[in-house]
């Protein structure tokens, strides 16, 4: 059987320590352009604290570069409140941080977010505002945002039900080496024509084309969906 939502909220939130080490790489740079140096250096210092389960210590230099307006420290400040790591547990407070994370265009936040907003964990269940999201940070390349928004478009969640869309990000992530995203497009071949999946194919090889089509998909008209806050989180 495909994997499901339950599913998703669990792989995107296992990504944690994957993103970490992306802080800690050259992408740290790109992240904190617009960070001071004390700030920059306060991110840092909290992401190899969290990296290493030292939730004391990353909540305090997290909690400083945060106040400087740092969208990593929102982010990974944001992990430890919906996993009560370092602080207790406050999904709202969580999905506060992410939300200011994906304001700046933070695509781990937006990802985090959007996540939340399918499960409605500490926000508000709104599923077309979750999909716009994950269009972001898969749009700046995050290989997990494309493999969820795959998901997204198999099952309609927050826009149209499309099958060669959701193929085609699963074909282009799983050619990266995902086998998440491997597994969910071999399931999903058997249910598609010869059509749809020659179209679906040519889209993995040509991005910008694909970003063309969900972008006019999601200004599209959708049916209502109704908003319901969830009180018990999926254990991550």
């Amino acid at each position: 059987m495909p994997i499901g939502k339950e599913t998703v909220l669990k792989y995107c939130m296992m990504l944690n320590k994957k993103l970490i080490m992306a802080l800690m790489s050259i992408s740290f740079v790109f992240n904190t352009l617009h960070a001071d140096t004390n700030s920059n250096e306060n991110a840092k210092e909290g992401a190899i604290s969290f990296y290493h389960e030292n939730y004391v210590e990353a909540q305090k230099f997290l909690s400083k570069a945060s106040e400087a307006g740092d969208p990593s420290a929102h982010y990974y400040l944001g992990i430890m409140y919906l996993n009560g790591q370092g602080v207790p547990a406050n999904y709202q407070e969580a999905a506060r941080l992410f939300a200011l994370a994906a304001q700046k265009n933070h695509s781990g936040g937006q990802i985090a977010l959007g996540v939340l907003l399918i499960e409605g964990i500490g926000v508000p269940q709104n599923f077309k505002r979750a999909a716009v999201l994950l269009t972001l940070a898969a749009k700046q390349n995050n290989q997990d945002a494309q493999a969820i928004l795959g998901w997204v478009y198999k099952y309609g969640v927050g826009v149209r039900e499309n099958k060669v869309i959701a193929y085609a990000l699963w074909n282009y992530v799983a050619a990266k080496g995902d086998e998440w995203a491997r597994i969910n497009r071999n399931y999903l071949l058997q249910e598609m024509t010869e059509e749809e999946l020659y179209k679906a194919q040519d889209l993995s090889l040509n991005l910008t084309a694909l970003w063309s089509i969900l972008e006019n998909r999601q200004t599209a008209p959708l049916k209502s969906v109704k908003k319901k806050t969830r009180k018990k989180r999926s254990t991550l």
